[in-house]
């Protein structure tokens, strides 16, 4: 049986983790930052199928690259509509609309639960706290979950962003990601990847 083959793209200014999951010739895309060139060449190079973006959450870092994609490799975009809001740049850069047309895209809302993805079996997990609709994206059978700005390799994300909740954003670590199989891979939103397993040892935010 094929197995997920995973890139990772480092896009934009803030040098935002954006992933190329693919198997057998379909690809999905997890985040999308700004300047996706690199991105866009690669699924075209490999002649991908792409069945679709899942954002982890709405801001900026990790979706201004949707709209560029999509002009490239039309797809269907999936998302929480809890995070709509973010869409309103006046949430996010003090009423700058300069970035407003990288944002205007159309989403289809996603609900926690199973799906399949290339075939695959895929939990979407509910994890807010660095917003109010964060999601991460867990395949079981490649031991592996994006967890968008959750968590991080001996960190976790920010909080003292628009509607960020610290004790959400704990418990969405301790109840979704940590529950997880010790092995998971864990791929964040910015650095490098780490483990469920690390991350319960080594991470200073929490005491197993």
């Amino acid at each position: 049986m094929a197995r997920l083959t995973i890139e990772t793209f480092i896009l934009g200014p803030d040098e935002t983790n954006c992933y190329l999951v693919s198997m057998g010739g379909r690809a999905v895309v997890v985040d999308v930052g700004l300047e996706p060139g690199r991105l866009i060449e690669r699924i075209k190079a490999l002649g991908l199928a792409l069945e679709g973006v899942y954002l982890t959450h709405f801001h900026l870092d990790h979706i201004g690259g949707v709209k560029e994609l999509l002009e490239a490799h039309p797809t269907q975009v999936f998302a929480s509509a809890e995070d709509e809001f973010l869409r309103d740049l006046s949430f996010e850069a003090g009423g700058n609309r300069e970035f407003a047309p990288y944002i205007d895209f159309p989403y289809a809302a996603l609900e926690p639960g199973r799906r399949t993805v290339l075939g695959q079996p895929m939990l979407v997990l509910d994890t807010p706290g660095h917003t109010p609709g964060g999601l991460s994206y867990f395949f079981p059978a490649a031991g592996c979950v994006f967890v968008g700005d959750v968590l991080f390799m001996i960190a976790v994300g920010r909080t003292d962003l628009p509607r960020g909740d610290s004790s959400a954003l704990l418990s969405s670590i301790r109840s979704r990601i940590f529950t997880l199989p010790d092995d998971t891979r864990v791929y964040s939103g910015h650095g490098p990847m780490t483990t469920v397993r690390h991350e319960k040892a080594n991470n200073p935010h929490f005491i197993f």
